[in-house]
């Protein structure tokens, strides 16, 4: 009997590789990337300013020079400004471009502004480069930023978005179907016999793959008859990519579903997994790579597969 980490490597390796699709950037949440991504260009792509204050020669200060003339504002996007002489400064934003011939930030909270002139409160330091985010420090153009086989969550979709990516090459969504079986099953909101249950798992089941990124996902319920559950399967397989069963896997009269997968050419991989609960778990592949999971009716054991 296979443990569950060697049933999880012969699923794997029964896996079909899903086709190719573009779709735009904003679509692509939970998507796994097909291609890789390189930077655009330099990140930062310019010396950024990364405090409010004023951009200075820090070579002035160092001559003993304590104030400073505001020659002009640099907010954040517009082209950089070019210091007019080493007496005066520029007003800096954050996240704005170094003003030309500047080679530091001194922070608001350590100046004295009054009339145009910038003053350096005491013990205040000026080097170069001091709260600058230099250009090319995060990464460099061209270089990798994600890898073929990443799945896209909300950092990776932003940096996909800073490498300039209006559309990126994902896999194509798997069509899924869930099945219960069980003449026992009835739907919530269904009116419920003291000898029936409600059909919980498919709901679970749905839910689960959701969660992890599959939205084409059908749902189907299928009654403890062998020519019913025949036809209804082999629909599936010819219109699905991966079928979810629950139910109708162990060993009873009514476990009808292994027999019926057998029929329909659906070639057995494993049954039974070391693991309490979920041992009756099936896996198999049908005649055209249909991925079959053939999941036991317990609650617990289906959440636990």
């Amino acid at each position: 009997m296979l443990t569950p980490a060697e049933a999880d490597l012969r699923i794997g390796q029964h896996l079909q590789c899903l086709p190719i699709e573009s779709l735009p950037l904003a679509q692509a949440a939970r998507a796994v990337l097909r291609e890789n991504i390189y930077a655009e260009r330099d990140q930062p792509p310019f010396d950024r300013v990364a405090m409010d204050g004023v951009a200075l020669d820090s070579q002035t200060v160092s001559a003993g020079t304590r104030a400073f003339r505001v020659q002009a504002t640099q907010a954040a996007g517009d082209p950089p400004l070019t210091l007019a002489g080493p007496e005066g400064c520029i007003e800096v934003m954050t996240g704005a471009v170094l003003p030309l011939g500047c080679n530091c930030v001194v922070p608001v909270e350590e100046l004295e502004l009054s009339r145009g002139q910038a003053s350096l409160a005491p013990g205040a330091r000026a080097e170069p480069w001091q709260n600058v985010h230099r250009r090319g420090t995060d990464t460099r153009q061209g270089a990798l930023l994600l890898s073929a086989g990443v799945r896209l969550r909300a950092p990776e979709v932003a940096i996909a978005a800073s490498a300039g990516m209006a559309r990126i090459r994902v896999s194509s969504q798997p069509m899924l179907a869930v099945i219960s079986t069980g003449n026992e099953l009835i739907e919530p909101g269904e009116p419920v016999l003291a000898h029936q249950v409600r059909r919980s798992n498919a709901y679970a089941i749905v839910s689960a793959l959701r969660e992890h990124g599959f939205d084409r996902v059908a749902d189907d319920h299928i009654q403890d008859d062998r020519d019913e559950l025949r036809e209804r399967l082999r629909f599936h397989l010819e219109t699905h990519d991966v079928l979810v069963l629950s139910g109708g896997v162990s060993m009873g009269r009514f476990d009808l579903v292994p027999a019926a997968l057998e029929e329909l050419g659906v070639h057995a991989i494993f049954h039974k997994v070391a693991q309490r609960p979920g041992k009756p778990l099936w896996f198999g592949v049908g005649p055209s790579g249909t991925a079959v999971f053939g999941l036991p009716g317990n609650p617990v054991s289906t959440l636990v597969c």
